[in-house]
């Protein structure tokens, strides 16, 4: 006998998050948050809330959640303008948390992840503090889990499942497109090709697309930390296994190249498609002749990795492209 799956429609989508609205109506505290550096246990909801993930800030919006503080705001621009209009405190860096403001801003949760994810034995002694850090190897699992979370926090679990049950809803159609399909993520930076494989930072890009990586997968774990100084003999060598890596790559003939420009991604100047076009195995190969090159929006995905919003523009963004 025969089954056929039917597939997910808005009906199923709406259905879904109904569903959870009504066994889920008020969360249950105290609440136990596991995160990446331990477990934390709130009493109540939390009502001032400092976030320095903007991966983090982008899915908060997409809840209908405004927070009271913000880091110095260079991601992307639906985001600048959203905290542009409202009143947030502003609580520093992505790198370097602003004590002083925090003080005065007395927040009774702070969320970090990502770049900030260092700073949290200093921030959890100001106020109670989660790491919502995402692996690269664990992607879709962590933006997914980031998106309950936050709903039961914040006494949002129906919106949540909504956005779940919308965001796989769209994993699947675009995967469904793209079965079968290969891809090579490139990272440009000045004159620089860098390509990242599923494990490396940005690897996770042909689990996000469904596509198949031309390059094999890598132990996160062996990704080193931090870059080499310049022009010295680590830097060098880097340089060239990154040379040799990318030509084999390239001998794989990748039909989609997914390309992340650095240099625009803090409103810098972009130089990617030079970049790239300067590049002869680039040139020659079959992607690059057929316009498969897919840009990334640089600061959705260099500055605000994860967010919910941004994963759902690059999803329906690459479908069109199909």
């Amino acid at each position: 006998m025969n089954s056929k799956r039917i597939p997910l429609g808005r009906i199923g989508v709406a259905l879904i998050a109904l569903l959870m609205l009504c066994a889920s109506a008020q969360a249950g505290y105290p609440l136990a948050i596991e995160h990446a550096q331990g477990t934390l246990t709130l009493d109540e909801a939390p009502k001032r809330v400092a976030v320095f993930d903007l991966g983090v800030l982008d899915t908060l919006d997409a809840l209908g959640i405004a927070v009271a503080g913000v880091p110095q705001m260079v991601g992307p621009a639906y985001l600048k303008t959203r905290y542009g209009a409202r009143e947030a405190v502003n609580i520093g860096t992505l790198f370097e948390p602003d004590q002083a403001a925090l003080e005065r801003l007395k927040p009774d949760l702070i969320i970090i992840g990502g770049r900030s994810s260092n700073q949290f034995e200093m921030l959890a002694t100001l106020a109670p503090t989660i790491d919502l850090s995402i692996a690269p190897d664990q992607f879709l699992a962590g933006v997914r889990s980031n998106i309950k979370v936050l709903g039961e926090i914040f006494d949002k679990q129906g919106q949540a499942a909504q956005l779940d049950a919308e965001l796989r809803q769209e994993l699947a159609a675009v995967h469904a497109k793209t079965a079968g399909q290969s891809s090579l993520t490139l990272f440009t930076i000045n004159d620089a090709l860098i390509l990242h494989a599923p494990g490396e930072r940005f690897g996770m890009l042909n689990e996000v697309l469904g596509t198949r990586s031309v390059v094999e997968t890598v132990d996160p774990a062996s990704v080193p930390q931090g870059r080499p100084a310049p022009d010295s003999p680590e830097a060098r060598e880097l340089r060239e296994r990154q040379r040799v890596r990318l030509q084999a790559a390239l001998k794989e003939q990748p039909q989609w190249l997914v390309i992340l420009d650095r240099g625009a991604a803090t409103g810098g100047e972009g130089k990617g498609v030079e970049t790239l076009g300067k590049h002869a195995g680039i040139a020659a190969s079959p992607a690059w002749q057929q316009g498969k090159v897919f840009y990334l929006e640089p600061a959705t995905w260099y500055i605000a990795t994860g967010g919910y919003q941004g994963l759902m523009r690059t999803l329906k963004d690459f479908a069109a492209a199909q």
